[in-house]
């Protein structure tokens, strides 16, 4: 293993423990924010330790390592030791979150980064396991990153090792295999692998996608129509089928049949029957039949002399203003070396499934990394890699007119990064047999080379700049951009066909995008990295409340086939559901690899082995009914009785509240809940309701014992009987007790749970909400503050919110702690995991023994408070970013609620 060890001393000196570091400057941390010292008077394991904390100039504070060599793909974690004293961060504005005294890479989004800490703890090792995505890079310890910091932390011993991927995501449960092909879910994408022949290739998609093909027609439908129906679709259908099936080549014509096959095997149905071609053609060319209509006034009708065309303000692109790109190389880059960056502006109805990311090993040509949907053939949000090292990508112009000869670009951009091994091949595909709708202005990258082009397709003019022929527009040497403003003065006079028409203005004028671009330009040419994407898809105007995603490579990323891919605004801010939508909700820059690791590799095998002897060993499970009276009521007692003393509470209100539990969907569990609700009260406060409340559960309890020992109809023949007597009358519980033959023990629950998710409900004003940063913080924010609100609408009481790096053992010990977000993306959930029973690795949680490794499911799940038993703990956690929001529907009266799609999954209880 390799490790290097930085020791924090006085002249901020390197020390190397293995050549990796061993030719180091003596100045081997480099300030980069606020005051970096060495101090003497801390110290770890008698070594000096560097402190840390803002000044007047600098609101946070952070340092540099000097470089460390690295093999990129090759997984590392880079470690330390770290105390704080009264740390505190505040946000600066929405985004980004800031964050505690952390560890991270200068690579890295500023969202990746270690654990934080806050307020004041002891040294405390923070780590941080990555893939490398530079040869030469730098460590970072941070303070208050994105905020205003006051305080100080110290950090020592910080370590960089290479690392053995072995806990790295994703988990074995988490992996669906069919033969080569697989998918993972991760940060709110799907990655999906498929390989081989056309058909082949296609029947793997469908099959692993069979579930969510369906849902993404029903949208298409919404997006072209504002329903899903038959003789609507039906109409499309004609349409896609006559204008667009047969610009696809055979290949992809297969391919296209084999999703449908592979679908429909695995169950698929839409609008109630099975899937074909043309469904899966229609979806792949939705985006150009929505164009159509802003397409058809500007192509030529022949009479355009009498030709009166629309005036502008009819004429309205519905995919303009829908991405901003770049690309830079050369002297304006860090490293000299080619980068390039996009984020898609779009309307949610098809967004929210522009989350797959799709890996193709075809038969011919190259293999590809793109940015798709179920299933897609193409991008749809057009960002596409190969094994070439080329990059494509694109931002939407104003639509040109229809060239019916032509091909969809569904199908051009797929040949292109399927087929174009550089810049020059790229281009003649895109621009071979084009139809001109879904006009672009293409951002192209060749890694190998480091060369970038600039490709402005219209239907019949186009223009193409490129880095190696020093073809730059506005004056920015290295660096091209693009917002949905086109450039060229003959691209943009195809928008005007009628020299009669109304008069416009037609050559390039720069928006507000433009003008953001440019400046950014001129504040980090020559230092574009990375960071420079980052920073520029953080905020507005180059983000945009429809904005969805972000994507960004560097050359070496694009050589490995890498990619920092973000799904939801990067940003960190959440688009709400609305109407049938979802919502979008952020889930952090994930490092996709198409080149899988051994261990994923071995999880592959172990998926698919597991999978055949499932398909070997298929049996009909014998469906067992839970008991219930749910539909029986009349075989229960009726009436009512009045206590005679207090000593009669357990039978006069256990019978009442036991006829309505006999009615549950599930007799079973909701005896499991008195059981759950019975240890809780015995943590309560006395008070009368709660001692009320013990002695109707306590009945409830021994009523069911008697039931299952005297049997149904015996138990019931009892009850009948004694309330046809006794109803509206004062009893005793001994006449009962009588009548049953038994006697009174107050019944023993045994260990286990306390409490029920909805127990919250009477603690609100002892409760605090803690969501995490570690990952996801834009959703576990959201979240947290949508709970707040509810709880301020609802029971007029203002909760607190803490971030998870804000709270301590101490704080939280007197209280009932409502913990947003699972515990990989939680670092104080985290800390309490084993306390609390919670069985959550990854994005993999367990109940009851049995995994739940889908990205559709998320656990409610409520415990003691480690610190003090009186007090509860409840989670609201996801396995997906979406899943987390949606975790808020739970309200089941079981201790550990799992849902999928935001319902619950009946009979889940008990931890």
């Amino acid at each position: 293993m390799i490790r290097s060890v930085l020791c924090l001393c006085a002249a901020f000196s390197l020390q190397a423990a293995t050549p990796l570091l061993q030719n180091q400057s003596s100045d081997a941390w480099t300030p980069l924010r606020g005051s970096v010292t060495s101090d003497d008077s801390v110290r770890h394991n008698n070594n000096r330790s560097l402190r840390v904390e803002a000044t007047s100039a600098s609101q946070d504070a952070s340092a540099r390592s000097s470089a460390i060599h690295l093999s990129i793909g090759k997984t590392y974690e880079i470690s330390g030791w770290v105390r704080t004293e009264d740390l505190t961060v505040k946000d600066l504005n929405r985004s980004p979150i800031a964050s505690g005294a952390a560890l991270t890479m200068a690579s890295m989004p500023y969202d990746v980064h270690s654990q934080s800490l806050g307020g004041t703890h002891d040294w405390t090792r923070l780590s941080l396991r990555f893939v490398a995505t530079r040869s030469e890079d730098h460590i970072l310890i941070t303070a208050g990153n994105g905020g205003t910091l006051r305080g100080k932390a110290w950090f020592e011993g910080v370590t960089i090792d290479q690392a053995s991927p072995a806990e790295s995501w994703p988990a074995v449960e988490a992996v669906r295999t069919f033969g080569p092909a697989y998918r993972y879910p991760a940060a709110g994408w799907i990655y999906l692998h498929i390989e081989g022949k056309p058909y082949d290739r296609g029947y793997q998609h469908g099959y692993l996608m069979a579930r969510e093909i369906p849902e993404y027609l029903t949208r298409c439908a919404i997006e072209l129509s504002g329903k899903a129906d038959e003789q609507t679709w039906n109409g499309y259908r004609t349409t896609a089928d006559a204008l667009f099936l047969r610009g696809f080549d055979r290949e992809i014509l297969e391919e296209m049949r084999g999703i449908a096959d592979g679908a429909d095997a695995a169950g698929a149905k839409f609008l109630g029957r099975k899937l074909d071609l043309i469904d899966i053609a229609l979806a792949n060319t939705t985006v150009e039949l929505g164009e159509l209509a802003s397409a058809m006034p500007r192509t030529p009708t022949g009479i355009e002399g009498t030709h009166f065309s629309l005036p502008p303000y009819a004429q309205h692109d519905a995919r303009m203003d829908h991405c901003s790109a770049f690309a830079a190389t050369g002297t304006a880059t860090r490293d000299g070396k080619m980068i390039i960056g996009h984020v898609t502006w779009w309307s949610q109805t098809l967004a929210e499934q522009t989350n797959v990311m799709l890996d193709i090993k075809p038969e011919t040509g190259h293999r590809m990394l793109i940015q798709s949907y179920p299933g897609g053939i193409e991008s749809g949000t057009d960002w596409y890699q190969n094994d070439a090292g080329v990059v494509l990508t694109e931002t939407t112009i104003d639509q040109t007119p229809f060239n019916v000869q032509g091909t969809p670009v569904a199908f051009r951009a797929r040949r292109a990064i399927q087929y174009g091994g550089n810049i020059d091949e790229v281009v003649n595909e895109l621009g071979t047999h084009n139809n001109g709708l879904y006009t672009n202005e293409w951002i192209i990258g060749d890694a190998k080379n480091n060369e970038i082009a600039m490709y402005e397709l219209g239907t019949n003019h186009t223009k193409l700049w490129r880095s190696s022929k020093n073809e730059w527009f506005g004056n920015t040497p290295g660096f091209y951009w693009g917002d949905n403003n086109a450039k060229d003065l003959a691209v943009n006079l195809e928008y005007l066909p009628d020299p009669q028409g109304v008069p416009q203005y037609i050559p390039y004028v720069p928006g507000t995008r433009d003008l953001a671009w440019m400046d950014l330009y001129k504040r980090y040419n020559g230092q574009i990295d990375e960071q420079f994407g980052f920073k520029a898809f953080d905020s507005a105007p180059l983000v945009s409340a429809s904005t969805i995603d972000s994507k960004i490579a560097t050359s070496d990323m694009a050589n490995h086939m890498m990619v920092w891919a973000e799904f939801g605004r990067p940003n960190e801010s959440v688009a709400a559901p609305n109407n049938s939508n979802y919502g979008l909700f952020p889930g952090g820059y994930y490092l996709f690899n198409a080149e899988p690791s051994k261990e994923l590799t071995t999880a592959i095998a172990t998926s698919e082995q597991a999978r055949l002897q499932k398909e070997n060993n298929k049996t009909e499970a014998r469906k067992i009914e839970p008991v219930s009276w749910h539909d029986r009521s009349d075989k229960l007692w009726k009436g009512w009785l009045l206590p005679a003393s207090d000593s009669d509470i357990w039978f006069v209100a256990g019978s009442a509240e036991y006829y309505r539990l006999l009615q549950s969907v599930d007799v079973d569990n909701a005896m499991e809940a008195q059981k759950i609700r019975f240890r809780g009260l015995k943590l309560s406060a006395d008070t009368p309701t709660n001692r009320f409340r013990m002695e109707e559960t306590a009945g409830t309890l021994f009523l069911d014992s008697v039931r299952r020992k005297m049997g149904d109809d015996n138990f019931l023949k009892l009850m009948n009987g004694y309330f046809q007597t006794n109803t509206t009358k004062t009893v005793t519980a001994q006449t009962f007790l009588d009548a049953a033959g038994t006697t009174y023990q107050v019944p023993d629950p045994g260990d286990g749970p306390a409490y029920l998710p909805n127990d919250i409900g009477r603690r609100i004003a002892s409760a605090v909400i803690v969501y995490g940063t570690a990952r996801e913080a834009g959703t576990n924010r959201y979240v947290a503050e949508q709970l707040q609100t509810r709880y301020r609408d609802r029971d007029q009481c203002d909760v607190a919110i803490y971030k998870d790096f804000e709270t301590s053992n101490a704080l939280l010990a007197n209280k009932d702690v409502i913990f947003i977000g699972r515990p990989e993306t939680n670092s104080a959930l985290a800390a309490w995991r084993g306390d609390i029973g919670l069985d959550y690795q990854g994005a993999v949680f367990k109940v009851n023994g049995k995994a739940y490794s889908s990205e559709r499911n998320a656990l409610v799940y409520a415990s003691k408070n480690p610190r003090d038993a009186s007090h509860m703990v409840l989670v609201y956690a996801g396995n997906s970013p979406l899943e987390t929001a949606r975790a808020l529907q739970g309200k089941g009266q079981v201790a550990a609620i799992v849902l999928e799609d935001g319902k619950e999954e009946r009979g889940t209880q008990g931890h």
